[in-house]
């Protein structure tokens, strides 16, 4: 197999070109095990980039691991798994599934689930018997769309911040609707995240922004930043206390020299990347774990 060995910012990184190895590679060493969606599928992984765990879904596009050791995923649907015995502990399908369904979930901290549901544009915090208790009809891109909602995400604030994807525009809701906050981006508005710094961190295909309170640019990251790494659209963003970014990428692979998955520091540094075009073709969404596969302390930034 013919391979090319460069390096990239001071990481040494080998690379296939362009067949592609039978198993999947991990270049580098995540601090821990990563939870990531992959093609059909959401998987754990430890940071030999083997494969621990997984649960096949359809087009999933967020996940989380849970402190009480079952994982949320949107794939069209809200379902919850519980990771020993492999069942689903919770279950919403919305009755309008033109468009894609879900694709934004998050835990709260109250026990309940809060769903962005792309194809009515609503957000809704249920109960974990599907009771509503909450409900937020905001603007459509367009009815039916593929691209009305993607991340979704309530803030310390009770706010929430929003991915209107076919607009790329972000935007922060009170709870009755009143727009706080808007940024537009150059590309399909996919992850947004709350720094601890206020400042708003967006994943949008091309490039990752970071933005003021105000809206100006403060940091960013393309996806030709990384020299000799060739990256799709990037997707699904964890912020790490330390600063660096875990990054989903989708559609990745084309040729030879591309990663489903990455870390970079805020100087723009490979840590890792993983690559797997056999069976993780789209990698959107992304959790760094500890070691023991367990959320890392004080984790929400994502």
């Amino acid at each position: 197999m013919k391979t090319s060995v460069i390096t990239t910012l001071g990481l040494l990184v080998t690379f296939c070109l362009p067949i592609y190895a039978e198993r999947p590679v991990m270049e580098g060493t995540p601090s821990g095990q990563i939870l990531a969606t992959g093609a059909k599928r959401v998987i754990m992984m430890n940071p030999k980039g083997e494969v621990v765990w997984q649960h096949k879904g359809d087009n999933v596009s967020d996940c989380w691991m849970q402190k009480n050791g079952r994982v949320l995923i949107a794939d069209n649907r809200i379902k919850e798994i519980d990771v020993e015995t492999g069942k689903v502990t919770f279950m919403y399908a919305p009755k309008v599934a033109k468009g894609g369904g879900t694709y934004g979930c998050q835990p709260l901290e109250n026990g309940n689930i809060l769903v962005g549901e792309n194809s009515t544009g609503k957000i809704y915090e249920m109960q974990r018997d599907g009771k509503v208790v909450f409900e937020l009809q905001l603007p459509l891109y367009q009815a039916g769309s593929h691209h009305n909602l993607r991340m979704v995400r309530k803030l310390k604030n009770g706010n929430y911040l929003v991915c209107h994807s076919g607009k790329h525009t972000v935007r922060e809701y009170t709870p009755e609707g009143k727009i706080v906050f808007e940024v537009k981006v150059g590309n399909l508005a996919f992850s947004a995240s709350r720094l601890t710094n206020g400042n708003t961190l967006v994943g949008h295909i091309d490039q990752i922004t970071e933005f003021s309170p105000t809206g100006e640019v403060v940091w960013k990251f393309a996806n030709t930043d990384i020299p000799g790494l060739t990256l799709g659209p990037l997707c699904g963003v964890h912020v790490l206390d330390n600063g660096n970014l875990a990054v989903g990428v989708y559609a990745a692979y084309k040729g030879g020299g591309e990663a489903g998955l990455f870390e970079i520091t805020r100087e723009k540094k490979l840590v890792w990347c993983y690559s797997n075009p056999k069976s993780d073709r789209s990698m959107m969404s992304i959790q760094m774990l500890d070691s023991d596969g367990k959320p890392l302390p004080g984790d929400i930034v994502r």
